[in-house]
């Protein structure tokens, strides 16, 4: 084989016409690769030419190939001396290189402009990649640009996909929240998503934009504080009409403290004026009158209800159980706490006063007894004993729910002897 053979005599024929007609199908893939691609007219010619070139090496390749195999068939003409049939057989193989280099090439080239250039399949991939809704429409509501969130919002929220944006801006309207002139819209599967829509100006015409961007944490947020002001506003309600009623409760506690103040010192007096009867002899009756009149004219409303008692009422309450003949011993103590020695004063106004009325006695035992777990009062008296179980009502009553409002236990006994027993827990 000669490298000065032509196609017509050089065995080699079949190989230069198969890969004239691979190359062939490379330069139509070249011819339809630069469409739509920036200076696409240029090389959408250049891309021609190739083709019409590679075409043409392909149709004499072949029909030399032809000629040299089936020259037993008659033919009418047979133009064996053009001048392409003359040419040697490397010609066509050079030719078969260049072309493959050249397609190579535009191969290359358009993988570099794939990846550097920004065209219009682009810009929409990467629209659609977008985790926001995103709708371009005419001012008609005629959708020019949607990408696949807002399409797939539209489907969610209305069942159809988004063919008029007036439509879907109208049922947004309808159906969603206002917040300052956007609308918020919660979707089936519980997500919360804001829309707004505005002017979009481009070469003179106005566009319609709407987005929609996801707030479903924020929402989440937003609900949460919404509930807890309700919350507070409930709580702060609670805490105006406790603090008006704690108001109402003191004002009647003061009452109820002048009436306690007013039913012991009416009790002494009368106790007092019994002792006078019937035992003259061992009494003060100056003390006796003067207290008459003090309570007479307290009846009268000529003097001020007497006061709850001051924190040293434990010394009066037995200075008062003395003015009724009744002789308080008190072992133990002393007692620090104020609220604790006010209830035993109470304690004490209150057996007195009994010790007299109930068991015509003069004498009263108070035990206090303090220790790192609880603080007791015990206080039994001499005299009769009770003929049975007692009925609690006015001063020992009102002595119980004393001492239970703070937080205390109160225990009486009738048998054998009538004994009061306090108790106070440490926490």
């Amino acid at each position: 084989m000669s490298f000065s053979e032509n196609i017509l005599q050089t065995p080699v024929t079949f190989l230069l016409l198969m890969g004239a007609l691979f190359l062939m199908i490379g330069q139509t893939a070249v011819l339809l690769l630069p469409r739509g691609e920036e200076n696409s007219r240029r090389r959408t010619l250049t891309a021609a030419l190739h083709f019409v070139i590679g075409f043409a090496v392909f149709v004499f390749l072949f029909d030399g190939y032809d000629l040299v195999h089936y020259a037993q068939i008659p033919r009418d003409s047979v133009q064996t001396g053009w001048f392409p049939y003359k040419l040697p057989w490397p010609v066509y193989a050079a030719l078969e290189i260049v072309s493959a280099g050249i397609i190579l090439h535009r191969l290359r080239e358009y993988k570099r402009c794939r990846t550097s250039t920004v065209t219009s399949a682009t810009i929409r991939q990467a629209v659609d990649l977008l985790p926001e809704g995103i709708c371009v429409s005419s001012s008609k509501g005629t959708p020019l640009l949607v990408n696949l969130k807002m399409d797939a919002l539209c489907r969610a929220l209305t069942g159809e996909r988004l063919s008029d944006a007036e439509q879907l801006w109208e049922f947004l309207e309808e159906n969603g929240e206002n917040q300052e002139g956007k609308r918020l819209m919660k979707t089936p599967r519980g997500e919360a998503w804001l829309f707004a829509r505005d002017d979009l100006p481009i070469d003179g015409v106005i566009y319609k934009r709407l987005n929609a961007v996801n707030v479903t944490e924020r929402y989440r947020i937003t609900e949460e504080l919404r509930a807890k002001n309700a919350h507070l506003q409930e709580v702060r309600h609670r805490m105006r009409e406790t603090s008006e009623l704690s108001a109402e409760m003191f004002v009647k506690q003061e009452e109820a403290a002048a009436r306690t103040a007013l039913h012991n010192e009416l009790g002494q007096v009368l106790l007092m004026g019994r002792r006078c009867l019937e035992h003259p002899d061992t009494t003060d009756k100056a003390t006796v009158a003067r207290m008459t009149r003090e309570m007479n004219r307290i009846l009268l409303r000529e003097r001020k209800m007497p006061q709850p008692e001051s924190p040293d009422g434990l010394r009066q309450a037995i200075d008062m159980a003395g003015r009724i003949g009744v002789t308080v011993d008190v072992k133990g103590g002393p007692v620090e706490e104020e609220r604790l020695r006010a209830l035993l004063a109470e304690a004490i106004r209150e057996c007195a006063a009994n010790t007299v009325k109930h068991a015509e006695g003069d004498r009263l035992w108070a035990q206090i007894t303090e220790t790192a777990a609880f603080t007791s009062f015990s206080l039994r008296n001499n005299g009769k004993p009770p003929r049975g179980p007692i009925d609690e009502s006015g001063g020992l009553l009102s002595l119980r729910r004393m001492v239970e409002e703070a937080g205390g236990k109160m225990i009486v006994q009738s048998l054998p002897v009538f004994s009061l027993t306090i108790v106070f827990l440490r926490s």
